[in-house]
């Protein structure tokens, strides 16, 4: 190893996306005075559809002594292909995965996979700067809170978890450390960490105590930066919900209102669309909100209450109207393979659905995604799940496996059909 730490980090996202969190990573680490002069980065945004093989070939270019890979249910498979290969051609690199589909099962993650050395659980940045300095100073990184590693003598060690970072502005932004540039007219904000809800599917909100938010001048900021010196054309906000609080939405409406009067729109942010009335509407098209993204997810009343979600038809009817009549397009998503759901339950959801002619019904397959409270209590509730990424439900305790393909086609059916309407 050369005396400047040289570090790779790696996320094979889908086409046409950017890894905010390697972003958060770097910018992060770069400004650990501690690690100043002793660690070199490299970043590779690779996508999904790129075989593992090559993307193995591009990381050993960079001859890395550290490979930091961001790993997702969707990347896990082609992730675990390419460390194997690293690994076996260059032995001495440290393999340090991070990021929600391993986090929650580390040690399992260690065990299955000889040629992973650590894997960070929970938010990463504090960790895996600490993990580079115990590196670069040659000290136990199984001590190192956050980490689960491996010993000297193989025994797999978990160091107990880290603490929240209580201000995430002490987090330098990646686009005000031109750490990352925006690629094709699009930038990524993240205004707060955290979720308001605790739905048993998603992972969102697990192990967040509360909602930590980035401060308004640093929002202001990276907005302002995005526009004037990446002329970006789109922004998309990773927030769980964009409108969490009317105070937070009139501020954002008012950040992004000059922007959104030069062109500039927002696609796809996630609402909570109960909350959302014509004042409400009014501010989200005032921000440039071209198409909104929102539940139900399910009308069925067991699997609601099993997943922890509240739906209100009417209120429900009513925000999609409220967004219609300002011109925007609303995406409601159904869950194929809710515990509880019947077969008839799907159904019933994409004929509420339809009804409110949003203009756009998005189904998809239940994933039990680990950490999450589904896949905590798999066994109590019935479902029957791929245990390799990922995990797509097999069965439920109230549909089989046949009644769930042909549901899938069935949906994608009556999706294409709604499209195609004229």
């Amino acid at each position: 190893m050369s005396d400047v730490l040289k570090v790779a980090l790696l996320a094979m996202n889908a086409p046409g996306y950017q890894s905010l969190a390697l972003g958060y990573l770097r910018a992060y680490a770069q400004a650990d005075d501690r690690l100043r002069g002793r660690v070199g980065f490299q970043t590779l945004d690779l996508t999904t559809d790129i075989d593992p093989w090559w993307a193995a070939y591009r990381v050993l270019e960079l001859q890395p002594d550290v490979l930091g890979v961001s790993v997702t249910c969707w990347s896990a498979r082609a992730v675990y292909d390419l460390c194997r290969v690293v690994k076996a051609a260059r032995p001495s690199v440290r393999i340090v995965l991070g990021g929600p589909e391993v986090g929650p099962i580390a040690h399992d993650v260690l065990e299955a996979h000889s040629d992973v050395d650590a894997v960070v659980r929970g938010e990463g940045e504090a960790t895996f700067a600490e993990y580079l300095r115990a590196v670069a100073t040659n000290r136990d990184v199984w001590r190192v809170e956050g980490v689960t590693a491996r010993r000297a003598d193989g025994a797999i060690v978990s160091a107990p978890d880290r603490a929240l970072i209580a201000d995430l502005d002490s987090i330098p932004s990646p686009y005000l450390t031109g750490v990352m540039t925006p690629v094709d007219g699009a930038g990524y904000i993240e205004t707060y960490r955290g979720c308001p809800h605790r739905c048993g599917y998603c992972f969102e909100g697990k192990g967040y105590g509360r909602i930590r938010s980035f401060s308004d001048a640093r929002i202001e900021a990276e907005i302002r930066m995005l526009v004037e010196t990446h002329d970006v054309t789109s922004f998309s906000f990773i927030d769980p919900v964009f409108n969490l609080t009317d105070e937070r939405l009139a501020f954002l409406s008012a950040t992004l209102a000059p922007h959104a009067r030069q062109g500039i729109r927002l696609h796809t942010v996630e609402v909570d669309i109960e909350r959302i009335d014509d004042a409400a509407a009014a501010l989200l098209a005032d921000a440039g909100v071209a198409s909104v993204e929102t539940g139900p997810q399910s009308v069925g009343a067991t699997a609601l209450a099993q997943c922890r979600r509240r739906f209100d038809p009417e209120r429900f009817s009513a925000g999609v109207a409220a967004l219609r009549r300002r011109g925007i397009s609303v995406e409601c998503d159904l869950i194929i393979g809710l515990p509880g759901d019947t077969v008839d339950d799907f159904f019933d959801g994409m004929r509420f659905c339809f009804g409110l002619d949003p203009g756009k019904v998005q189904t998809s397959t239940l994933h039990v995604l680990p950490g999450t409270d589904l896949w905590q209590r798999s066994e109590e509730l019935g479902l029957i799940y791929d245990a390799e990424p990922p995990h797509e439900i097999i069965a439920t305790a109230t549909i089989g496996y046949a009644d769930l393909r042909r549901a899938e086609v069935r949906a994608t059916w009556l999706q294409r059909e709604y499209e195609s309407r004229i």
